[in-house]
């Protein structure tokens, strides 16, 4: 006998709701995916108090939206420690704050609508034991076909053979205008206009520019993912590597640092940058000779003439590293000639470092996820349901971002499994004192739209 699931009817009430809260606003575990859906693990909770002068910097060195062209081109967001106790201190937190800053209109409000840009993030979510910069490329030719930028580029080639008349008839409709009808087959019939004349048309303008035939052909179509699974037997994107089929690593450079940048150009990007986080997971399990060709290899597909990218000085790279992975990279950077355009140091002038939080810093932190899921709107910015003495307690115990909310979680989820109203130092101590059970929750509790 099959018995089908039940679907959820009706929305329970969260056990949370007698605390003032809509759901947990912490994550048991927060380990930041910018892909997920759920406020509390892709970074969209961000305090900004706390790292205010990293932001500055970071803006200072990359933004530059009077001086674009002058922004550096290679910086790096550290965090003091090992590669332990340099985790969870919000790096890949800050880089997500400028990703979505800037993809959010590709640049349009960043840059005062003068011209656009990307950020493409590449992280590696476990070690890597070889090809080290052909998995780099990879995973960022992976997050392009994730970040919407494709459709936008390709909005604006269509829109670039259009007529203004074609365009306008497109795109204007009674809730506003609507630039995905460029894409929308049914759209573009209804105006006389074809989809397959289009994409020829802009196939041919992309390969006068310098793009190979075969991802112009598919960048032109929207196809470009179709294409890039197409290279592999397996037809995944992930993982990057794939022992015996290396076909999709032998094209993922060139792709990238040159069909992709030039797709970019053409479509009207003015640069962009190349977010590289967890640089650790490709640098520690690297032998003295693979450090130095890395070091080579990275300096020839972002700093050195030879690809489209460094041609045009496109990507401005920035690399989210700790000091201990800095150390093993260190000599190799030097040997490859790259210290002098960027030092692997948190104190260089090119680098963004994040303290740990003070005690008032990790009270904001905690403070914005409260606010983000609370009963009452008007009490946002006040500590309730903490007391004082309990989220003195709970910041004291360890500030550090990543454990934080950590603790905030269990100590959030004790209380409510006691029915309090409020917490005090009595249940933070309880509920972190390694004694309180453990408790499976189910983070669709409560969320808005889950089914």
């Amino acid at each position: 006998m099959v018995t089908p699931p039940r679907r959820r009817v009706n929305q329970q009430r969260s056990i949370y709701e007698p605390l003032g809260l809509t759901d947990l606003p912490f994550s048991a575990n927060p380990v930041l995916n910018l892909y997920s859906t759920d406020p509390r693990l892709n970074g969209a909770i961000y305090a900004e108090g706390p790292v205010q002068d990293a932001i500055a910097k970071f803006e200072r060195l990359l933004i530059r939206p009077k001086d674009f062209n002058n922004r550096v081109k290679l910086a790096s967001v550290w965090a003091e420690g090992d590669h332990i106790s340099g985790r969870g201190m919000g790096k890949t937190a800050l880089l997500r704050f400028f990703r979505h800053r800037i993809n959010s209109d590709w640049g349009e409000t960043e840059f005062d609508g003068n011209f656009s840009a990307v950020v493409i993030y590449a992280s590696f979510p476990s070690l890597v034991d070889r090809r080290w910069m052909e998995q780099l490329a990879w995973a960022a030719l992976v997050d392009i076909c994730r970040n919407g930028v494709l459709d936008a580029a390709r909005v604006a080639l269509r829109r670039d053979i259009l007529s203004d008349d074609q365009v306008a008839a497109l795109i204007d409709t009674d809730e506003g205008d609507d630039w995905g009808n460029l894409l929308r087959h049914q759209a573009l019939e209804a105006n006389g206009i074809s989809s397959a004349e289009l994409d020829e048309a802009v196939e041919e303008n992309l390969r006068k520019e310098g793009v190979e035939s075969l991802p112009a052909k598919a960048l032109a179509r929207g196809t470009f993912e179709d294409f890039l699974r197409s290279l592999r037997r397996d037809q995944n994107l992930e993982p990057y590597y794939v022992p015996r089929d290396t076909k999709s690593l032998d094209y993922s450079r060139a792709l990238f640092f040159n069909d992709v940048v030039l797709y970019l150009r053409v479509a009207g990007f003015a640069g962009g940058y190349l977010f590289v986080d967890d640089i650790e997971n490709l640098t520690d399990q690297m032998a003295r000779r693979h450090r130095l060709e890395f070091a080579k290899e990275f300096g020839i597909c972002t700093m050195r003439p030879g690809y489209a990218n460094t041609d045009h000085s496109f990507f401005s790279c920035v690399l989210a590293t700790h000091q201990q992975a800095s150390t093993a990279l260190a000599q190799a950077w030097n040997e490859a000639g790259l210290s002098g355009m960027a030092q692997l140091s948190p104190d260089a002038r090119t680098s963004v470092k994040l303290p740990v939080p003070t005690p008032d810093q990790a009270r904001e932190i905690i403070v914005a996820h409260l606010d983000r899921y609370r009963v009452d709107s008007t009490e946002n910015g006040s500590i309730r349901p903490f007391t004082e003495d309990g989220l003195d307690a709970l910041v004291s115990k360890n500030p550090q971002p990543r454990n934080l909310l950590t603790n905030a979680s269990m100590v959030v989820i004790r209380a409510a499994e006691q029915g309090k109203v409020s917490i005090d130092v009595a249940t933070v101590v309880e509920a972190l004192s390694g004694d309180a059970p453990v408790v499976s929750v189910d983070y669709t509790e409560g969320v808005e739209g889950a089914t």
